[in-house]
């Protein structure tokens, strides 16, 4: 094990962090094409365990990047089916858990523009 990492803890409820992760998941890939990518990454980053769901699907309009997470926002010009509450299922959960949540949207895929990554960062402590 990595000596940097070792005896590090996250504090977290699994059950709820597991629905956080999946909603990630199912909202990227439904914004993607067909035979569209989904990347799931789990890192360090700043001190703190990263999680990244990235996508290449057609990304989130910067204008429109806040309201995802609003109830029932839906992107425009869409024909993904949902309620619009998935995202803000995740911010919810990530709010609980005092996480760091933000979108980075486009995402440079294969030299194109689009896509959409979403991060969470969760906070470590040191076993005792």
């Amino acid at each position: 094990m990595d000596p940097e990492v070792e005896g590090l803890k996250v504090w977290i409820h699994p059950v709820m962090v597991s629905e956080m992760l999946n909603n990630l998941v199912d909202n990227a890939l439904r914004y993607c094409s067909k035979y569209g990518i989904v990347t799931v990454r789990l890192g360090m980053s700043d001190a703190k365990l990263l999680l990244e769901v990235e996508d290449n699907g057609p990304g989130i309009p910067e204008a429109e990047q806040a309201l995802v997470f609003e109830r029932f926002y839906r992107v425009l010009g869409h024909q993904a089916s949902g309620s619009g509450l998935g995202l803000a299922i995740v911010r919810e959960i990530a709010k609980q858990h005092r996480l760091e949540l933000s979108l980075q949207s486009p995402v440079a895929a294969n030299g194109k523009a689009g896509g959409c990554r979403f991060m969470v960062w969760f906070p470590l402590s040191h076993s005792e």
